[in-house]
C-alpha cells in the first residue's frame, strides 16, 4: 500500500496541469452544486425569520366563530394552544375604512406577536381602554382613515355585524357609535408591507352589559397553534371538515407558511436539478477523459512496474489513491470557493444582510455527487489499466488508432476546408470515445442554455396573455378598488375630484367607473353574487359579449328594473332572456344598511368570453349588470367604488407613477397596474435566468478542460507524426491551422447536436402547454413554434469561441518543438 501512495502521489507531481485540471473540474462542480444549494436556502432561512418577527408564530387566525366551537378547540388535543378574544363585529369609519373590533384582550395581543413583546402589538402612545365607549386602534387603521394621532379625539364609526338568522338567511346589523381614542398600537412595518391578508384591529372594554352589539350577535375571534412545530395545511383541513368552518373564517397563517413551503422547495424541483446535474454530468466525463489521457502518459510506467513484480491489485490501488486525493483536494477547493460564491451571491441578489446557512444537504448533496462522479471515472479507469499488457505497455506508448480508409464524404470535407480540415476531421475521430465525451459535455450545456433562454424568452415576450396576474386585468391597464378586507364597499368611494384629475393624465386613453356590491340570489339557498352598476359608455362595450337580448332595454323605464346578466358555470340552469330573478341587496339609507329583496328581469345574458377578457369578469360566477340610475336607486349608492384605466403604452411608467400620487392610496384604497404586475411577474424569471446562465458557464468551463486536455494529448501522441509532416515540408503555420481546426469540429458538432435535442424538447413542451392552455382557459395556441435560430447562435458563438482558445493553448505545445527532437520520440 504504502509503494501504491508513493507512486500515485509521484504520478500527480510529475502530471502537474492534468492534476490541476481534474482538480478544478471536481471544484468548479461543486461550487456549482453548493452556490445552489446555499443561496436560496440561506435565503429562505432569512425569510422565515422575518416573517415570525413580522407575522408571529401561531399556526391560524379565526374569526366570526360562536362559542360553542371555540370550547371545542380547548378540548381538541390537535390544538395545544389558543388566545381568544370577544369579536363586536366591524367598526366602519365615514371614509370607508373597516376595523375589526374587538375587546380588549392582553393575552390575545401578546399572542398575535412573537413570543412576548417585540414584534407584536406594541403601545405607541396611551393606555387600555377602561369601558365601552373607549378604543384603543392600530397606528395604520388612524392613517388610512386620515386621522391625527392625538389622544382623546372622539371617532363616528357605523358597527355593522353580517350574520346568518335563525332561518339561514343573510340579514346585516347595523348603529352609529362614537369611541374616544385612549390608545394607539402597531406592528411592524413589514406586517403591512408583505401581508395580503391582513386586517387592522381596534380593541374596546368588554362587559356582559355592552351596549355595542346584541349579545346574540357577538362571535369570537382568536389565534391558535396545533401540536406540530409549524403551520400545517393538512391539520387546517382537518379542523375545516371537523368543525364545519369556512375556510375565510379559519386561516392559516399565510406569510408564515409561505416562508417555510418556500424553504423546503429550495431542496427540490426539476429546473434545480437539472441546473446541478449537467455540470457534475459534465465533470464526470472530464474526470474520465483526464484519467484516460493520464493513462496514456504512464502506460509504460506501469508496463515496467508490472514487469518487476506489482501486481494489478497494488496498480488498481494506486489509481483510487490518486482519485481520492484529488477528490479531497477539489472538495476543500469548491467548498471554500462555493462559501465565497454564496456570500458574494446573497450580496448580489438582496440588499438586506443575509447571513450564509449551510447546511447538512448542502454539504452532503456535492460530496456524493463529486464522489459518484469520480467513483464510476476511477472504476473505468481502473478496469482499462487492469487489461495492459506488461509487455506491450513497453513496447509502445502510442494508443493512436490506425487510420483508416476514406469515406465518400470526406473528398467533399478536403475540397471544402482545405487539407488541414480534412487531416483535422480525421485526427478527431482517431480518439472517438473521448471526442464524443467531449462533445457530449458541450451539448448538455448547450442544451440546458437554448431550452431555458426561450422559455424566458417566450414568457417575456408573452407575458400580458400568460400572465394570470396580467389576463385577470382585461383590457385595462391600471384598475382602482379598495382592500377587501380593511374597506367596507357600502360606504367606500372615489371622489369627482379624483376622477377628474385621473381622466385628465397625460397619457390615459379612457377611464371607466362602476359601482360594485356583493350580494345574494335568492334561490333554494341563498348564493353570493356580484352586482354592479355602469354607465352608458361601459355597458355598450358589453354589447360585444352578449349571447342574447338587449342592452338598450336597460333604459326603459319598467315597473321590473333589468339587468344583464353573467351566468358563468350556468349557476341557474335554464336561464334565459325575460326571466324574473330575485336579489338580496345591501341598501344604504344615511348610515344604517340593510338587505333588501328585488325582482330583476334578464334583459340579457353574456358570454363566457365576458369572464375572461373583461375586467371584474372574475369577481363571481354570478353577475347582475345595472345601468348607474337603477344601481343608485336600489342601494342609495352615489359614488364609484371601482375605475378601470386604459393607457397609452408609451407613457404606462409616467401615468402610474402620477395615479399614486392622485389616489395617495389612504383609505385602503389599491392600486393594480399591468407595468408592476408585468415587473413582478418577470422578477422571478430573471432570477432563475441567472441561475441557468451560472450553471452554463461552469459547464462551459470544465469543458474547456476537457477539450483543452484532449487536444493536447492528441498532439503529445502525434508529436512524431506531426514532426515527420514539418519534414516533409508542412509549415508550422498549416500545424496550428490544424489543431485550431481539431477544436472547433468539437464546438461545431456540439452545437448541432444541443440545437436538434433542444428543438425537439421546446416542440414537445410547447404542444403540451398548448393543450393546457388550451382546456384550461380556452387559449388556443399559446405558444407558437419556431427554431430557436438566436439562441442556438448565441450558444454556437460561445461554443467556438472557448474551443478556439483551447485550441490556441495547445497549439504553443507545438510551436516550441524541433523537427528532430520529435523524430527521435518513442513515447
Amino acid at each position: 500500500m504504502r509503494v501504491s501512495i508513493r507512486l500515485a502521489i509521484a504520478y500527480l507531481k510529475k502530471q502537474k496541469g492534468r492534476t490541476i485540471s481534474l482538480v478544478t473540474s471536481i471544484a468548479l462542480a461543486v461550487i456549482l452544486v453548493f452556490t445552489l444549494n446555499v443561496i436560496p436556502e440561506s435565503k429562505s432561512k432569512h425569510d422565515i425569520k422575518k416573517a415570525y418577527e413580522n407575522f408571529s408564530d401561531y399556526h391560524v387566525e379565526y374569526s366570526d366563530i360562536n362559542l360553542e366551537t371555540v370550547e371545542k378547540f380547548k378540548k381538541d388535543k390537535s390544538i395545544k394552544d389558543i388566545s381568544d378574544v370577544v369579536n363586536l363585529g366591524d367598526a366602519v369609519s365615514n371614509k370607508g375604512v373597516s376595523i375589526s373590533l374587538n375587546a380588549y384582550n392582553y393575552d390575545f395581543m401578546r399572542a398575535y406577536g412573537y413570543e412576548t413583546g417585540p414584534y407584536g402589538y406594541i403601545f405607541v402612545k396611551g393606555n387600555e381602554p377602561k369601558n365601552d365607549n373607549e378604543i384603543v386602534l392600530e397606528e395604520k387603521a388612524l392613517k388610512e382613515m386620515g386621522l391625527s394621532d392625538k389622544l382623546g379625539q372622539s371617532i363616528n364609526f357605523n358597527i355593522i355585524k353580517k350574520y346568518i338568522d335563525e332561518n339561514n338567511q343573510n340579514q346585516i346589523y347595523s348603529k352609529e357609535k362614537t369611541f374616544k381614542l385612549v390608545g394607539i398600537v402597531k406592528k411592524p412595518d413589514g406586517f403591512y408591507d408583505d401581508n395580503l391578508y391582513y386586517k387592522v384591529k381596534g380593541f374596546t372594554k368588554y362587559t356582559e352589559s355592552q351596549s355595542i352589539l346584541p349579545k346574540e350577535l357577538v362571535t369570537h375571534s382568536g389565534v391558535l397553534k396545533f401540536t406540530s412545530n409549524t403551520p400545517s395545511i393538512s391539520m387546517v383541513n382537518k379542523a375545516l371538515d371537523k368543525y364545519k368552518l369556512d375556510e375565510n373564517r379559519f386561516l392559516i397563517n399565510v406569510q408564515l407558511n409561505e416562508a417555510i413551503q418556500n424553504y423546503e422547495m429550495t431542496k427540490g424541483g426539476k429546473i434545480k436539478t437539472s441546473n446541478k446535474l449537467i455540470p457534475m454530468i459534465a465533470s464526470a466525463l472530464v474526470i474520465y477523459n483526464i484519467f484516460n489521457i493520464i493513462l496514456i502518459d504512464i502506460r509504460k510506467q506501469i508496463g515496467m512496474i508490472r514487469a518487476i513484480g506489482m501486481s494489478k491489485k497494488k496498480v488498481g490501488y494506486m489509481i483510487c489513491i490518486q482519485s481520492f486525493i484529488v477528490l479531497i483536494i477539489g472538495l476543500a477547493v469548491g467548498f471554500l470557493l462555493g462559501t465565497l460564491a454564496s456570500y458574494i451571491g446573497l450580496r448580489y441578489i438582496s440588499y438586506e444582510q443575509i447571513s450564509v446557512y449551510i447546511s447538512k444537504e448542502s454539504i452532503i448533496e456535492p460530496v456524493l455527487i463529486a464522489v459518484v462522479s469520480v467513483g464510476i471515472a476511477t472504476i473505468f479507469t481502473i478496469y482499462k489499466c487492469r487489461k495492459i499488457s506488461p509487455i506491450e505497455a513497453i513496447r509502445s506508448n502510442n494508443s493512436s488508432k490506425s487510420i483508416k480508409k476514406d469515406m465518400f464524404y470526406h473528398k467533399a470535407i478536403r475540397k471544402m476546408f482545405g487539407l488541414t480540415g480534412y487531416m483535422a476531421y480525421r485526427n478527431i475521430w482517431r480518439y472517438r470515445t473521448r471526442t464524443i465525451l467531449s462533445i457530449l459535455s458541450i451539448s448538455m450545456a448547450g442544451s440546458l442554455f437554448i431550452i431555458n433562454m426561450v422559455g424566458f424568452n417566450q414568457y417575456e415576450s408573452n407575458v400580458d396573455s400568460l400572465s394570470p396576474l396580467i389576463m385577470q386585468m382585461g383590457e385595462s391597464d391600471i384598475i382602482l378598488s379598495h382592500d377587501s378586507n380593511n374597506s367596507n364597499e357600502y360606504f367606500n368611494e372615489y371622489t369627482k375630484d379624483e376622477i377628474s384629475k385621473l381622466s385628465n393624465i397625460d397619457g390615459v386613453s379612457e377611464v371607466t367607473k362602476s359601482m360594485n356590491r356583493r350580494g345574494y340570489l335568492s334561490s333554494n339557498s341563498e348564493l353570493g353574487i356580484a352586482i354592479k352598476g355602469y354607465d352608458k359608455n361601459t355597458l355598450k362595450k358589453l354589447g360585444r359579449y352578449l349571447g342574447g337580448g338587449s342592452i338598450d332595454k336597460l333604459e326603459k323605464d319598467s315597473d321590473i328594473i333589468s339587468g344583464i346578466v353573467s351566468n358563468n358555470q350556468s349557476i341557474l340552469k335554464d336561464l334565459k332572456v325575460g326571466d324574473i330573478i330575485e336579489i338580496k341587496i345591501p341598501v344604504v339609507n344615511g348610515r344604517k344598511v340593510k338587505y333588501m329583496n328585488q325582482k330583476i328581469k334578464v334583459a340579457g345574458l353574456l358570454t363566457p368570453d365576458y369572464v375572461l377578457n373583461v375586467e371584474g369578469g372574475r369577481d363571481s360566477n354570478f353577475q347582475v349588470i345595472l345601468n348607474q340610475s337603477s344601481f343608485k336607486k336600489l342601494t342609495g349608492k352615489t359614488g364609484f367604488n371601482n375605475i378601470f384605466i386604459r393607457l397609452q403604452k408609451s407613457k404606462e411608467e409616467a401615468v402610474v407613477s402620477k395615479v399614486k400620487e392622485i389616489i395617495n392610496e389612504d383609505s385602503f384604497k389599491k392600486m393594480e397596474s399591468k407595468y408592476e404586475n408585468r415587473k413582478l411577474s418577470t422578477t422571478h424569471n430573471e432570477q432563475l435566468k441567472k441561475e441557468i446562465l451560472v450553471s452554463v458557464v461552469l459547464t462551459m468551463a470544465i469543458s474547456t478542460i476537457n477539450i483543452l486536455c484532449i487536444v493536447i494529448t492528441s498532439i503529445m501522441i502525434r508529436i512524431k507524426e506531426i514532426s515527420m509532416l514539418r519534414a516533409i515540408g508542412m509549415n508550422m503555420k498549416n500545424i496550428k491551422r490544424m489543431i485550431i481546426k481539431e477544436s472547433v469540429i468539437h464546438g461545431v458538432l456540439s452545437v448541432i447536436i444541443a440545437g436538434v435535442f433542444s428543438s425537439y424538447n421546446i416542440y414537445k413542451s410547447m404542444q403540451r402547454a398548448n393543450e393546457i392552455f388550451s382546456q384550461g382557459l380556452g387559449i388556443e395556441q399559446a405558444y407558437e413554434f419556431n427554431v430557436p435560430v438566436v439562441e442556438i447562435l448565441q450558444f454556437g458563438i460561445l461554443a467556438i469561441i472557448i474551443c478556439v482558445i483551447a485550441g490556441y493553448i495547445a497549439q504553443n505545445k507545438v510551436s516550441k518543438l524541433s523537427i528532430v527532437d520529435g523524430l527521435k520520440n518513442e513515447e
